[in-house]
């Protein structure tokens, strides 16, 4: 009641195991996906309880209580999409069309990114400056899908809950955040404003975001890169933790208008970076800092027809 009165919403079932036959879990972990790492399904711990926040300087209750979600298996990237691979879309958009696009994107939507002009945004880096639109397009592109928020997580928690993908401090050496512009701490919010200020203005920066050639920043599955460097859209609605189904008309705020981002980017506090804060914005919002990886999953119509009777945990579909 307490929960339905504070977000106007109720709890999901997201701790119900459903009992997908084994020969379609087997097949499943059988496919090869070149590029991606392999997560087994199972309980996770998502979320976290008011004392292991890490930082309460943003939303951070949005990030609590603790709660026990099941998952299938699902492969997700291994390395967040680049630049490159992002441009070879956008390549394709412009010559056949918006075959792969959401149904609901705005008329004459561009596809290409917004630092696609800019050269301190490189091949080889994570793309960013893209949309909910262009992630979803992109995703269906490649034949894969945006993750959930719940599949996000787990990958950059692993199956203990670290508060960290490495552990449950924060180590500000493994990561691309504020602070690893200019080489100094972020210990307080006016000196996070004073720097992401100072590196919004500064032309002689050679780039924002980092390679990932030599990563540091590594999941207990091997996920490389899920927090800093770029945020990055989930297919979760922030409010109801379904499907997102974007919806916006001229200046009013419908139940469903904000995705659900992850992870913290080259501009962020480490208060904005720990994977189970929610963050969120509006599916047409293409700050520099937002980009993607994508996700392939046991499609819902298999999960469906091995079970015989409608699907009860609310976090899959």
């Amino acid at each position: 009641k307490h929960y339905f009165q504070t977000y106007g919403v109720l709890l999901g079932n997201y701790d119900f195991e459903e009992k997908i036959p084994t020969e379609l879990l087997e097949e499943f972990e059988r496919i090869e996906e070149e590029g991606m790492v392999f997560i087994p399904g199972g309980f996770f711990e998502y979320g976290l309880n008011e004392n292991e926040v890490p930082y309460k300087t943003f939303n951070w209750n949005d990030s609590v209580p603790k709660m026990k979600v099941w998952l299938p298996p699902f492969f997700i990237d291994k390395y967040p999409v680049t630049n490159k691979e992002y441009d070879e879309f956008t390549d394709f958009i412009e010559e056949n069309g918006h075959i792969f696009c959401h149904p609901n994107e705005p008329e004459g939507k561009e596809h290409r990114r917004n630092t696609y002009w800019d050269p301190r945004y490189k091949p080889d880096h994570p793309v960013t400056g893209i949309d909910f639109y262009d992630a979803f397009a992109f995703a269906r592109w490649k034949g894969k899908e945006l993750p959930t928020e719940f599949q996000w997580e787990k990958a950059a928690r692993g199956p203990e809950g670290l508060i960290w993908p490495w552990g449950n401090s924060f180590d500000p050496t493994k990561v691309r955040y504020s602070g690893s512009l200019y080489g100094t701490n972020i210990d307080s919010l006016d000196e996070w404003r004073k720097t992401i200020l100072k590196a919004h203005q500064d032309t002689s920066l050679d780039s924002y975001t980092i390679s990932l050639k030599n990563p540091t920043n590594i999941s207990f599955y091997g996920v490389v890169d899920m927090v800093g460097n770029t945020w990055e859209w989930t297919r979760s609605d922030f409010k109801t933790r379904r499907m997102f189904h974007p919806v916006w008309e001229s200046t009013q705020t419908k139940a469903n208008a904000f995705a659900v981002l992850k992870g913290g980017s080259f501009y962020s506090h480490p208060g904005l970076m720990f994977p189970s804060y929610r963050a969120k914005d509006i599916p047409f919002c293409r700050h520099n800092e937002m980009g993607i990886r994508c996700v392939k999953n046991i499609p819902v119509y298999l999960i469906q027809r091995a079970l015989k009777k409608p699907i009860t945990n609310k976090a899959i579909y």
